[in-house]
C-alpha cells in the first residue's frame, strides 16, 4: 500500500491561517493574542480528531494497564467495532482505554485556558466586533481542517496498519496541555509592551510576530501535505513528523503486527438457554467499582494508591462536617460540593465503563460451551468449554449482585489443555449479574 500526503491537509491548514490573517488585520495591537486564542481552538479540534483516529485504529495489544487505562480496563479485551457512520470505519471499544489520557488533557487544558481567558486577557479582545469571527470562524475553519485530515487518514488506510498509541502527535498535545500558561505569557507580553512602548509600537510588534507565526504554520502545513514516494520510511535517527503520524505514516515496523486475541467460535445449532446481565446491577456495579477501585466482574482491585484517593475524598466530607459544626457554612458547602462532584464523576465514569463492557452481552449456553456474545459489536467476546472449567461458585452480595439487587454472578476457574486449547488465557472467568445465577452455575458445571 502506498502511504502518501494529501492536499486536503494543506487546504485545511490554509483555512485556519486565512482566519488568522484576517484577525491580524482586525485586532491591531491585540493581534498576537487573538491568533493565540484561534490556535487553541485549532489544537482543541486536533485533540478531538486524534482521539477519533485512535478509536478507529488497530486495537492495542494486551498490556499491563496504566494509570489512564485502569478506569476502562474491562474494555481492553473487547473484540469488534461499532460503525457510527458509513463515511468512517468502525470504532473499536478496545481502544477506549488508550484515549483516556487525551480526555484528561482536554479537560485540563480547557479548564486552565478558560481561567486565563476570563481573568488575564483584556476585555477589549472579547468586546471587539471581530470576536464572532475569532470564535465562530475559527471553530468552522479548525473543524474543516480536522475533518479533512481525518478523511486523509482513512483514505491512506492508516487505520488498518497503525495502532492507537502511534497516532498521537505528542508535541502538539503537550503544547495543548500547557496552553493556559502560553496564553498567559502572550497576554502579559502584550500588556507590558503596550504600557512601556505605546500603542503604535505594540501594534507593529504584535502584527509582525503574529504574521511570522502564521507563515511558519502554513509552511509546516505544506510540509505535512507533501506526497511521499512509494515505500517511504523516515530515517531512524530523525524525529517522526506529527502530522505524518496522524495520517498513518510510521517508522515503527512492529506496529503493523498488533497481536489480536484468539477468536471465540460459536458452536453449531441454537443455544440451550440464553441469559443477559441485569442492567440495574450493571449501573450499581459502577458505583461499587468507583468506591472500591474494582472488585466486581473479576475480583480484581486497583492499586492501593487508588484507595488512598478514595480515602482523601472521604476526608473532604469529614472536614465539611466539622466546618459545618464550627459555623463555617460557606466552607462546608464548598467542600461538600467538591465531594459530591468527585463521587459523581467517578461513579459516572465507572458506570459507563461497565455499560460498555457488559451492556450488550448475552451469555449463550450451548451443548459444549458457554459463549459471551456482544449484540452491539456482533461478535463473541469469550467462550469456555464446560470440560475446561472447575470450582464453579455462585456469589450474591456487594460484588456478585451489587446493592443486593435481584441478580448474581457465577465465578469459575479455567484449566489448561481443555478442548478449546486456550481456555486458561481467556480474559473472563465470570458470568456477571444474571437474573438466575444458580441455573447458570448448573449449566456451566453440567459436564465438568
Amino acid at each position: 500500500m502506498r502511504l502518501i500526503g494529501d492536499r486536503r491537509i494543506l487546504f485545511g491548514s490554509a483555512c485556519v491561517e486565512a482566519v488568522a490573517a484576517v484577525l491580524v488585520l482586525l485586532y491591531g495591537h491585540l493581534s498576537l493574542l487573538a491568533v493565540t486564542v484561534l490556535y487553541w481552538i485549532d489544537l482543541l479540534l486536533l485533540t478531538l480528531r486524534t482521539t477519533v483516529q485512535q478509536l478507529l485504529s488497530q486495537p492495542e495489544p494486551d498490556r499491563q494497564s496504566t494509570l489512564f487505562q485502569r478506569p476502562f480496563r474491562l474494555l481492553s479485551h473487547k473484540r469488534g467495532s461499532i460503525a457510527v457512520t458509513d463515511r468512517l470505519p468502525g470504532i473499536h471499544l478496545r481502544n477506549i482505554p488508550v484515549v483516556w489520557g487525551a480526555v484528561f488533557i482536554l479537560v485540563f487544558s480547557a479548564s486552565t485556558t478558560a481561567y486565563v481567558a476570563a481573568v488575564d486577557i483584556p476585555r477589549e479582545l472579547w468586546r471587539s466586533p471581530a470576536t464572532l469571527l475569532l470564535l465562530g470562524g475559527g471553530l468552522v475553519a479548525a473543524a474543516t481542517k480536522s475533518w479533512l485530515v481525518l478523511r486523509a487518514y482513512v483514505a491512506s488506510e492508516g487505520h488498518e496498519i497503525i495502532s492507537a498509541s502511534a497516532v498521537v502527535p505528542r508535541k502538539r498535545v503537550l503544547i495543548f496541555a500547557v496552553y493556559g500558561g502560553l496564553l498567559w505569557l502572550v497576554s502579559r507580553w502584550t500588556l507590558t509592551t503596550l504600557s512601556g512602548e505605546g500603542l503604535e509600537i505594540t501594534r507593529a510588534g504584535m502584527t509582525v510576530s503574529a504574521s511570522v507565526l502564521i507563515v511558519s504554520r502554513l509552511a509546516y502545513g505544506w510540509y505535512a501535505a507533501r506526497a511521499r514516494p512509494e515505500g517511504w520510511q523516515s530515517d531512524s535517527t530523525s524525529d517522526r513528523n506529527d502530522e505524518t503520524i496522524s495520517q498513518g505514516w510510521s517508522d515503527s515496523e512492529p506496529e503493523k503486527n498488533v497481536p489480536v486475541p484468539s477468536q471465540s467460535s460459536i458452536p453449531d445449532g441454537e443455544p440451550r438457554e440464553t441469559m443477559a446481565p441485569v442492567r440495574s446491577s450493571i449501573l450499581a456495579a459502577g458505583v461499587v467499582n468507583a468506591m472500591t477501585t474494582g472488585g466486581v466482574v473479576d475480583n480484581r482491585f486497583g492499586h492501593w494508591r487508588q484507595l488512598t484517593i478514595r480515602v482523601g475524598i472521604a476526608g473532604l466530607m469529614i472536614v465539611a462536617v466539622f466546618a459545618l459544626l464550627d459555623g463555617a457554612i460557606v466552607v462546608s458547602a464548598s467542600l461538600a460540593a467538591i465531594f459530591f462532584g468527585l463521587v459523581g464523576s467517578l461513579s459516572t465514569i465507572s458506570a459507563v465503563h461497565l455499560l460498555l463492557a457488559l451492556g450488550g452481552v448475552e451469555y449463550e449456553f450451548y451443548e459444549s460451551k458457554v459463549v459471551a456474545y456482544d449484540r452491539y459489536l456482533g461478535r463473541p467476546q469469550w467462550s469456555a468449554s464446560y470440560d475446561g472449567v472447575r470450582d464453579v461458585s455462585v456469589e450474591r452480595g456487594l460484588f456478585g449482585s451489587p446493592l443486593w439487587l435481584d441478580a448474581g454472578t457465577v465465578f469459575f476457574d479455567r484449566t489448561y489443555n481443555s478442548k478449546d486449547g486456550d481456555s486458561a488465557q481467556e480474559p473472563r472467568s465470570s458470568i456477571a449479574f444474571v437474573p438466575d445465577p444458580e441455573r447458570a452455575g448448573e449449566l456451566l458445571s453440567s459436564h465438568s
